[in-house]
């Protein structure tokens, strides 16, 4: 398998929006990129903002509490489906793991459409990426046998590694395979085959892989893309809310697989071109 072409991925740093505010706050860091607060250089109303200024704060600190009720809903319905799982309700809990998967798209979009910069705001969504994405996704393969114990342990393993341990200073690109995709293919997956434990091992096996796997997928962003992508987007929301639950999950696979096995050809085109649109 590989990545996006290696001539569209250039180094980078990410930049995130400067606020207008009257102190640096240490926590407003994400990636190493700094916050810098622009105030008057007048010394008589460098302390006070305008109401431009106290309006454009009010709006980033709104959506910061927007995206955080994301993340904490997405953590949430992880807990439920756990908790589904472990009471044998498979339906159930992949049907909340679909749900997260279009939440944290969301939450994903909106950080970086807006540039909002926030540590307690990224903690909390690795959080809840960690308790969805990887315990939740990993207790569908069950843990009655001790093989499907031991493949839920490294499964879960392999998502802790891609979010600790896997960084990228290139610009609009993960590497490794976001572990949302991997949770939406096993959880469709468990729909399809009715909570076929050995065809849902394969699958979790074969998503260990690509987590694990150093290759570069580009950033599903809704919001800045093609607008394809947003109605790919929106078709899954509508597919939740009024279709039954093989086509919702046939749906959501063939998103997923499609990202998975065709990053460059399907997702990585808006990528390169904003990566070749910066170098100009």
């Amino acid at each position: 398998m590989s990545g996006p072409q290696a001539s569209c991925w250039a180094q980078g740093t990410s930049v995130c929006t400067q606020v207008a505010c009257p102190a640096v706050d240490k926590e407003d860091k994400r990636g190493g990129a700094s916050v810098e607060c622009r105030v008057s250089h007048d010394p008589c109303t460098r302390f006070f903002l305008t109401n431009d200024q106290i309006h454009l704060y009010m709006n980033e600190f709104s959506w910061k509490d927007v995206t955080n009720a994301l993340s904490l809903a997405n953590m949430i319905l992880g807990l439920f489906s756990i908790f589904c799982s472990v009471c044998k309700k498979c339906y159930s809990a992949s049907w909340m793991l679909l749900i997260s998967f279009l939440l944290d798209m969301a939450v994903g979009t909106i950080t970086r459409h807006l540039s909002l910069c926030s540590r307690s705001g990224v903690e909390l969504n690795d959080f809840a990426v960690f308790t969805t994405f990887g315990l939740a996704s990993a207790l569908l393969l069950g843990v009655d046998g001790p093989l499907n114990a031991f493949l839920a342990v490294i499964y879960v393993l392999a998502a802790t590694f891609r979010l600790c341990f896997y960084s990228t200073g290139v610009p609009f690109t993960y590497k490794g395979l976001p572990c949302r995709y991997a949770s939406c293919v096993l959880a469709s997956t468990c729909l399809l085959t009715k909570g076929n434990t050995f065809i849902l091992s394969c699958m979790a096996s074969l998503m260990i892989l690509f987590m694990m796997d150093q290759s570069y997928y580009p950033r599903d962003e809704i919001l800045g893309s093609e607008n394809w992508k947003k109605l790919t987007y929106l078709g899954g929301v509508i597919m939740l809310l009024v279709s039954p639950f093989s086509l919702t999950a046939f749906y959501c696979l063939m998103w997923s697989l499609s990202y998975i096995f065709f990053p460059d050809a399907l997702w990585g085109k808006a990528a390169c071109f904003r990566l070749q649109h910066q170098r100009k």
